[in-house]
């Protein structure tokens, strides 16, 4: 087994640490693949994307990390790419070796605030009044169309946390994943990721913030996900260096009990299925 992540952040955003942190956890716990995935610069107000004038340095940073211990573990420069109404393409941007496809937020059309799907209670509350009329349907549908207008306009090479509007639905708290309505959604959207041959990841962020009780996508999508033969690799959405490979091992068990044999990741510069 080949042990990677490829969905890191960094002081350069919402992380913590310097790069170089994370890559000496990662030799300290047997990687030998590492990929970092600040959050893209945007055009809106956040406080926790990349800044524009940060971007030449994480790149020179990355790049001069890859070439300091290019014996020792391999270095993919990525970014986490927010799609969102006028967003930046970054597939080809110079330097840049993958991307990861996000929905984060969503534009309220009457006030233009942009409302976050994954941020505090007290913000999913706001979105699911303010945007949505207080219809969680709505929102969930708002949500995936989202997700497949992405891959459908500007595929990129990972998917993000597929199901990360369960962050807090806690308990049932706003919907139940085990209605009709619900999966229908996602296996919609699953059909479109199969279609655009991105990679979906099992994100382990969430349990490690102790926001949820299991990865992103739950379970019973990761079944789907092998019928439909959609590549799929382990990554940890760290923010710290100490949680770089956390519930890793669970995870990887949990794969091979559904029924994967193997994970697609960036390896000697080429996408490559290897074993777990």
């Amino acid at each position: 087994m080949i042990k990677s992540s490829f969905h890191i952040h960094s002081r350069f955003d919402d992380g913590t640490c310097e790069l170089e942190d994370y890559v000496l956890s990662a030799l300290e716990k047997d990687f030998r693949v590492l990929g970092f995935s600040a959050h893209a610069p945007v055009s809106v107000d956040s406080c926790w994307h990349m800044k524009q004038h940060d971007l030449d340095e994480y790149l020179n940073t990355t790049e001069s990390l890859r070439e300091r211990y290019r014996d020792r573990i391999e270095i993919y420069t990525g970014l986490e790419a927010d799609y969102f109404k006028g967003c930046t393409d970054w597939r080809n941007k110079k330097g840049i070796d993958y991307t990861i496809g996000a929905i984060h937020m969503v534009q309220d059309p009457e006030s233009g605030i942009y409302h976050s799907f994954d941020g505090s209670r007290k913000d999913f509350d706001d979105i699911l009044e303010e945007v949505y009329d207080g219809d969680i349907r709505l929102l969930v549908a708002g949500y995936y169309g989202l997700v497949r207008e992405m891959l459908m306009k500007m595929p990129p090479n990972i998917v993000a946390h597929l199901d990360v509007i369960r962050k807090n639905n806690q308990g049932g708290r706003y919907f139940d994943e085990t209605e009709e309505w619900y999966r229908d959604e996602v296996l919609s959207t699953l059909e479109v990721v199969s279609l655009s041959q991105a990679i979906l990841e099992i994100n382990t962020g969430g349990m490690a913030r102790g926001y949820t009780t299991e990865p992103y996508p739950s379970r019973w999508i990761l079944k789907y996900c092998l019928d439909m033969d959609i590549p799929v690799m382990v990554n940890s959405d760290s923010h710290h260096p100490d949680t770089i490979d956390f519930y890793f091992d669970e995870v990887y068990e949990m794969l091979k009990d559904v029924g994967y044999k193997s994970q697609r990741i960036l390896y000697h510069g080429e996408w490559k299925d290897v074993g777990l």
